[in-house]
C-alpha cells in the first residue's frame, strides 16, 4: 500500500506529500538512504520551492493519484506546483526525471 513503507520511495519519484494544515503537496523526492517504517523522508514541494521531510505514511505516489489529489485545491501557489510537476518536474534540480502518466 501507498507510504506504508518508505523503501518503496527512491530519489526523483514525483508524489504528493501530506503536511498538517496543507493538503497533498506536489513534491519530488530527494536523495534518501532508506530505512524503515519510521524514517522521514526528504522532498522538494514544487510551487514554493520548499525542502521538507515526511513520514512514509504521508506520501503517495503522483501517477495513480493526481485526480484525486490535483485538482480542487484552492490554495496560493498550488495551481503554480501542479504545473511545475507537470511541465518542468526536474526544477530546482539537476536531476533528470521522467514522468508516467
Amino acid at each position: 500500500m501507498p507510504g506504508e513503507n518508505g523503501d518503496q520511495f527512491k530519489q526523483g519519484d514525483l508524489v504528493f506529500a501530506k503536511m498538517k494544515g496543507f493538503p497533498h503537496w506536489p513534491a519530488r523526492v530527494l536523495q534518501c538512504d532508506g530505512g524503515g517504517r519510521h524514517k522521514r523522508i526528504p522532498v522538494y514541494f514544487f510551487g514554493e520551492h520548499q525542502i521538507g521531510t515526511i513520514p512514509p505514511e504521508n506520501i503517495v505516489p503522483y501517477v495513480g493519484n493526481k485526480l484525486k489529489f490535483g485538482s480542487g485545491v484552492r490554495i496560493k501557489g498550488f495551481t503554480e506546483a501542479m504545473w511545475e510537476i507537470q511541465n518542468t518536474p526536474a526544477v530546482g534540480s539537476k536531476l533528470k526525471v521522467r514522468v508516467a502518466y
